[in-house]
């Protein structure tokens, strides 16, 4: 079996699988919405938010490490050398740096130092050392879901980090609530799900990595930290990008309205996740291909993603455009608010997951430092953007503020990729193209000031979902020979 065979063959599994993913997925949100409604918009606003703070520090902790191990393993394999070389060193020496991040923090809370922060005032030094307490086994999740993608299992990432974490924890949280303990039960939700999936991360590595030592060793090897530190600041970056528009939301207008806005970023975030899992699968493949592939190859399978991804967010875009209020009343009336909000989230995340799979090839080919010089300009954007907006526009600013980064982004980074003399657009995605323009011009129609009953909202998305699926099995995507190079399928739409 050829290279490219065996390409199409594991990116053919790991669309299945972030099609089951995605179904498991929708299970998170609707959790998160009963959270919501049960704590209240306020204290679901400071949890999101915090969580979010811890998330972010956690991409300080790991170092880049489990974003170079994708790269690393199969380099491994490349250049003879044990599959499991660098796991282990990254592991001891990230969750080193985690545990003394977590001691510093828990020390500055028992002073009370994050009450400088007017959106955490409301926190006691108690509830922040349980949430910084989560820091060490997340590094362990990040560690080990990029050794499995760079031993082409994705599945862990999507089964474990994307899923079961963010399932558990707000179960836990509402078994709390439930017998009566709510004060700390969002926290301790958070760190015992995470604490939970470490350890079950653990049987699987020892699986896929037979002859793997656990005895401490913190010296990473050079080649990989080298190509790690860089990404380790832009995966940092992107965390804080990410997170942004939310706490100038918590800082300006207050924990009630991060709180609607943070039920609003849960869902759009839906999509996110979508093409970070589709991240996952092609690293791996673009660091093993040498420049006669990633010239014959790479279109193939670059587009094969890009088709996937953006046709998975398109159909649950399309509900969410044509049913924004019913989405959001499901966390309770409170949070019904600017639901056009919503809606340029979901195109912010659509546009970078047609174009910000550029970035994951530019990665692959070992550009890092590049992506670094983006991530830095963007988080300059996304500060004015935010400092102008979010006074003056409430949260569309916000929401304008994250359309402004990721279109900022995705278009400089496929300008980037065509400088390096690739281009692995093919021309089969002019259909995708085309779909993004009706769910912009339906997003356009719907907030207008007509009113459209269900009558004409349930066939109309019935009739986008056909036309989706129509192009899926059109565009021969669920075929593991899904070469295009015979004239491009494609002529046949």
């Amino acid at each position: 079996m050829s290279e490219l065979d065996n390409d199409r063959k594991f990116v053919l599994k790991g669309s299945l699988i972030n099609f089951l993913g995605t179904g498991l997925k929708i299970i998170c949100p609707i959790l998160a919405f009963l959270v919501a409604r049960f704590f209240g918009a306020e204290a679901f606003g400071i949890y999101i938010s915090t969580q979010f703070w811890v998330s972010m520090v956690s991409r300080v902790a790991v170092l880049g490490l489990d974003r170079g191990l994708i790269w690393y393993i199969p380099q491994n394999q490349v250049h003879g050398r044990h599959i499991y070389e660098g796991i282990q060193e990254s592991l001891w020496c990230s969750a080193m740096f985690a545990f003394v991040i977590t001691l510093v923090f828990a020390i500055g809370s028992h002073f009370n130092l994050h009450k400088l922060f007017s959106g955490l005032v409301s926190l006691s030094s108690t509830e922040i050392t349980l949430y910084i307490l989560s820091l060490v086994p997340w590094v362990f999740l990040h560690i080990f879901a990029g050794a499995s993608e760079g031993n082409r299992k994705p599945q862990f990432r999507v089964f474990i980090n994307d899923f079961a974490v963010y399932t558990m924890a707000p179960v836990i949280a509402l078994s709390f609530l439930w017998i009566g303990y709510s004060r700390y039960a969002l926290p301790l939700g958070l760190f015992i799900a995470n604490t939970l999936a470490a350890i079950i991360y653990i049987f699987f590595i020892r699986k896929q990595f037979p002859g793997l030592s656990w005895v401490p060793k913190f010296k990473v090897p050079r080649e990989l930290f080298i190509y790690s530190i860089p990404i380790g600041f832009s995966e940092f970056v992107v965390s804080f990008l990410l997170r942004v528009d939310l706490w100038a939301v918590l800082i300006t207008l207050g924990p009630k309205s991060a709180g609607v806005y943070a039920i609003m970023i849960t869902i759009s975030n839906g999509l996110r996740t979508i093409s970070m899992s589709f991240n996952s699968i092609l690293l791996p493949i673009v660091a093993k291909m040498d420049s006669i592939r990633l010239k014959t190859d790479l279109p193939n399978v670059y587009s094969y993603c890009v088709s996937m991804t953006t046709l998975i967010q398109l159909g649950i875009g399309f509900f969410i455009v044509i049913f924004p209020k019913e989405t959001l009343m499901i966390a309770g009336k409170s949070f019904v608010s600017e639901p056009e909000v919503l809606g340029l989230l979901l195109f912010a995340n659509i546009y970078a997951g047609f174009f910000g799979l550029s970035g994951t090839v530019l990665n692959g080919i070992g550009k890092s430092k590049f992506l670094l010089n983006i991530n830095i300009v963007s988080l300059g954007l996304a500060l004015l953007m935010n400092l102008l907006l979010v006074p003056r526009l409430g949260l569309v600013g916000a929401a304008l503020s994250t359309c402004g980064v990721r279109f900022l982004q995705g278009t400089w980074m496929a300008i980037s990729l065509r400088y390096q003399g690739l281009w692995p657009y093919k021309k089969y995605l002019w259909v995708q193209a085309g779909w993004i323009a009706v769910i912009v011009g339906t997003y356009t129609l719907m907030n207008s000031h007509i009113e459209f009953s269900y009558f004409i909202k349930i066939p109309a998305f019935s009739i986008f979902v056909i036309g989706l699926l129509i192009t899926l099995i059109k565009q021969g995507l669920l075929d593991s020979k899904y070469n295009r190079s015979k004239k491009d399928k494609i002529v046949n739409l």
